[in-house]
């Protein structure tokens, strides 16, 4: 509600202006009534105005030094001046205090209100327009950290930012580091049990473990950090002294030592924490700096857990290939879906013993899980249940994979149980073939080919072809002719439809290349074939 303080040195003035203001239709709460200038600033001090009416010629102090003083307190209001005629070119001096308004004695009630309706309607847009602009800020102040964090994995992977845009993203983003300066970096890995947190619960860790890194360095360096894509935790440090400053190394060291020490205690697990000997230059040496700590940590065996490294200058790039075995055919969902167990599990050893025996990035085992996750879920939810049914859970659409142990421990436990639901199942899974045959006979009519049957059951054309073959010992496509001729002879026998009919209830619009088909398959027309079936 708003609040209007009146102020006239003539007390019937005053209750005369408060009379003619329409309090329930403008959403007025209370009006403040004063009689000289000095009253007027002890209300204002100690209540809410919103809208004040002042006359200009008051005695000891003028409505004009009301307004000023009103003014230099900073606070937003709205000011009506009410004078006589003979005090216009008085009252001109008011407009350098920003005045809402100007009315004349005798003023006008309709006046008053068309007024006091013009600015309440102003003071509700403003008010809006200052609760959206405080919800724009709270957003962006919640959302700091993560478009901080944006902008800084952008810089590892060299996202080619232009220095004045990355200049300007710097100073918007509230980060004190400046192009050229010298950075250091270094990088944390959570292990164990850290590992095995929910997101929500690993955000906090996390949350935990860059406040420990901000007051552990913030009195000598400036620090940014972000998750990268491998779910490590990567911080820039550059000195406070200046742009040119080099990385004081040891006090650098001792800092992330005691952090890694601090958060072990505190979070009750472990984790490492590699650090790149040389600085860089920001934004130039960033993807360096991080490839070289990256490549680092690589080094760190699984089962060495909570390990300190310092790595000097970039060590030798690996190759990065694809998975041979994960891509080899039948691929692991053929196999399930087939029901071949035993393949499906010498395929999952197969795509193990390759990721134990190559020195691969994290980025492999996350191919590797999402593979293997994607054709569990295929087979859960081809029986009408959730993956999370078959006992194992799966680690859920995560930025990088588990641990290697993790995710092979995870693999088998659910191929097991998936294998063991199918085995105890009393409605055994029907056979590859038979899905197809019964494809075939209820999209007779249909556009039915080699690529819209292995599109419904989910393989390659090529490999259904071959997995047919192997189990038919024919060619599916023979097969299809096969079952469309046959049932043609049996509408032949036993139906009334003409011609063009029955060729195209088992899928041919062209009739004479039905007919053709059909002489070749037995040796006389159709129409020949009904005639002899009607006379036998």
């Amino acid at each position: 509600m708003l609040e209007v303080l009146i102020v006239d040195d003539m007390p019937s003035q005053v209750d005369s202006f408060a009379a003619t203001i329409p309090m329930d239709e403008l959403g007025v709460g209370r009006i403040h009534k004063a009689y000289s200038g000095q009253e007027a600033l002890r209300l204002y001090r100690e209540q809410n105005i919103h809208i004040v009416i002042t006359d200009i010629r008051m005695p000891e102090m003028s409505g004009i030094e009301l307004i000023r003083q009103i003014r230099e307190m900073g606070r937003k209001v709205k000011i009506v001046v009410i004078s006589g005629y003979a005090d216009f070119e008085y009252a001109q001096s008011v407009v350098p205090y920003n005045t809402s308004g100007y009315l004349m004695k005798p003023v006008n009630p309709d006046q008053m209100r068309e007024t006091l309706e013009r600015l309440a309607e102003e003071i509700a847009s403003e008010k809006k327009l200052q609760q959206q602009q405080h919800r724009d800020v709270y957003a962006f102040r919640e959302n700091l950290p993560a478009l901080q964090g944006e902008l800084l994995n952008r810089l590892l992977y060299g996202g080619g930012i232009p220095n004045a845009e990355l200049e300007r993203k710097l100073f918007l983003l509230n980060l004190p580091f400046s192009l050229q300066q010298q950075v250091g970096m270094f990088v944390v890995r959570f292990e164990g049990k850290l590992q095995e947190y929910e997101s929500m619960d690993k955000q906090l860790i996390e949350y935990a473990v860059t406040n420990m890194a901000e007051e552990l360095f913030r009195d000598a360096f400036h620090l940014w950090f972000c998750r990268d894509a491998n779910e490590y935790l990567v911080f820039i440090v550059a000195a406070k002294e200046g742009v040119s400053s080099p990385i004081r190394r040891n006090e650098m060291d001792v800092r992330a030592a005691t952090l890694k020490k601090k958060a072990e205690s505190l979070l009750s697990g472990s984790l490492s924490v590699v650090q790149a000997e040389n600085g860089s230059c920001l934004p130039e040496g960033i993807p360096g700096l991080y490839r070289s700590v990256i490549d680092g940590m690589r080094t760190i065996e699984e089962k060495r857990q909570g390990a300190f490294l310092r790595i000097a200058g970039q060590l030798d790039r690996m190759p990065i290939g694809t998975l041979t075995s994960l891509y080899r055919p039948p691929l692991l969902i053929h196999l399930l879906d087939t029901g071949n167990w035993g393949a499906a599990e010498e395929k999952l050893t197969a795509i193990f013993d390759e990721l134990k025996s190559k020195n691969y990035p994290p980025e492999h085992a996350n191919e590797a899980y999402f593979a293997i996750a994607g054709a569990y879920q295929y087979m859960a939810h081809k029986r009408g249940k959730l993956l999370s049914e078959f006992g194992a859970s799966s680690f859920g659409l995560m930025p990088a994979a588990p641990s290697l142990k993790q995710l092979e421990k995870w693999a088998f436990c659910t191929l097991h149980n998936l294998r063991a639901q199918s085995d105890d199942s009393s409605e055994k899974q029907a056979s590859l073939v038979d899905k197809v045959h019964r494809f075939i006979e209820d999209n007779m009519n249909d556009n039915l080919s080699l690529q819209t049957i292995a599109a419904h059951i989910g393989l390659h054309p090529a490999y259904l072809s071959r997995v047919y073959r192997a189990e038919t010992g024919n060619n599916l496509s023979d097969y299809i002719l096969r079952y469309r001729m046959d049932l043609a002879s049996y509408l032949l026998r036993s139906s009334d439809k003409k011609i063009y009919e029955i060729a195209q209830s088992i899928g041919y619009q062209a009739v004479p290349h039905f007919i053709k088909l059909f002489k070749a398959f037995a040796n006389m027309t159709p129409q020949e074939f009904r005639d002899r079936a009607g006379g036998s």
